[in-house]
């Protein structure tokens, strides 16, 4: 079997630019993958391209040799555009593979590891009672995990300060479980926007309403700065969803600054990485929450890779707060039930995928939030 072409897509599913592929064969066997990365998808889309001319021709079903290939042979290399543009490539050779044997990716993966994969839902909102009535409205859809963002002075969503955030999480926290009891699990997420003395403050004031985890408590770019984090803090704390390959985790890994590790199979280098990411993580004890903010495409991958990973505790999930099957290109979303993830049918990925609608549907870019500090000086959203 020979990789005879190479189709991208740079479009919108629902409100959020996406960024596609497709490997055709010789056999005929088609397979889709997902490089999308929200921030930079016309950089991913432009890697794509620099990477085709050294697939055409060669052997889908040598994953590990082609994920190599497309790593090392650009010389620079690492970091989300490359990890973005190598995770839809393999995506789409796994969805080959499974296609050419007529099974799931996740029996190619080593089989079920687990039967169902346990999700976490989203809720935001402005107010305490705003925040924690969605949280119930998760709950009572059969979510156990819900996770929530506060971090805004209410209303000013281009603002940040850090007592303020500090202070309006807690009362969200308090609200939360207030409202749903103790049997929902809830977890902080801080967006990388804490120094570390504030999600210090907060992991303190937040404690006796025992979340689940604590995710980015600070920025990524200096892991080691995660041991004074680490050492102050006895909540569970979570972070990775900015990292890109097995090398980036490999030092909050090996000195377990944290309990969960985040990849996201879209953005780490696809299955393959995640796997490996996930076996490093296993060998200290350290389990793993997939990052996935995908739509049917990303979240099948990531569904595919849970359910063969033995250290997965749960897997992210937007889609679990949502009732269409399908987005305008592509499904199905996993179907979900009393809060967990159940198997895709069909081989490979399991996905319906819409060229057409995908070549006709227009990109539209999206600019995330100019966050900043009462000074005007930069925060990170």
């Amino acid at each position: 079997m020979k990789i005879t072409n190479i189709t991208t897509y740079l479009t919108s599913e629902g409100n959020s630019p996406s960024v596609f592929i497709k490997i055709e064969t010789d056999e005929g066997i088609t397979g889709y993958g997902e490089s999308t990365i929200h921030f930079f998808p016309q950089a991913a889309l432009g890697m794509l391209h620099d990477l085709k001319p050294y697939l055409i021709g060669q052997d889908p079903q040598r994953i590990e040799y082609l994920w190599q290939m497309c790593f090392r042979r650009l010389f620079m290399r690492g970091g989300p555009v490359t990890g973005a543009a190598i995770s839809g490539i393999d995506m789409a050779l796994w969805d080959i593979k499974g296609k050419a044997l007529n099974t799931p990716v996740y029996q190619l993966l080593g089989g079920l590891a687990r039967e169902k994969v346990r999700l976490y839902g989203h809720v935001s909102g402005h107010s305490p009672e705003e925040i924690a009535n969605l949280a119930k409205q998760r709950a009572e859809r059969g979510l156990t995990a819900i996770r929530f963002r506060g971090l805004q002075a209410y209303d000013a969503e281009d603002f940040h300060d850090h007592q303020t955030a500090v202070d309006q999480q807690v009362e969200f926290t308090a609200a939360i479980r207030e409202t749903v009891g103790d049997k929902i699990d809830i977890l902080i997420e801080c967006h990388g926007r804490y120094d570390p003395e504030w999600v210090i403050q907060l992991a303190k004031r937040v404690k006796p309403y025992k979340p689940f985890f604590i995710e980015d408590p600070i920025r990524h770019e200096n892991p080691s700065v995660m041991a004074e984090v680490r050492d102050k803090i006895d909540l569970p704390l979570a972070a990775g969803e900015r990292y890109h390959s097995k090398w980036e985790f490999r030092e909050l890994i090996q000195n377990r600054y944290v309990n969960y590790v985040r990849p996201d199979v879209c953005h780490c280098g696809g299955i393959t990485e995640l796997m490996k990411i996930a076996a490093n993580a296993e060998t200290h004890y350290v389990n793993v929450v997939p990052h996935n903010n995908a739509g049917p495409l990303g979240s099948a991958a990531s569904l595919h890779a849970s359910l063969a990973i033995a250290n997965i505790e749960l897997m992210e999930a937007p889609f679990a707060n949502r009732d269409n099957t399908h987005t305008n290109i592509c499904g199905p979303f996993p179907i979900v039930e009393n809060g967990y993830a159940l198997p895709l049918n069909g081989p490979g990925l399991g996905i319906e995928f819409d060229e057409e609608a995908a070549a006709n549907t227009p990109f539209k870019a999206k600019q995330m939030p100019n966050l900043n500090a009462i000074d005007g000086s930069i925060r990170d959203w």
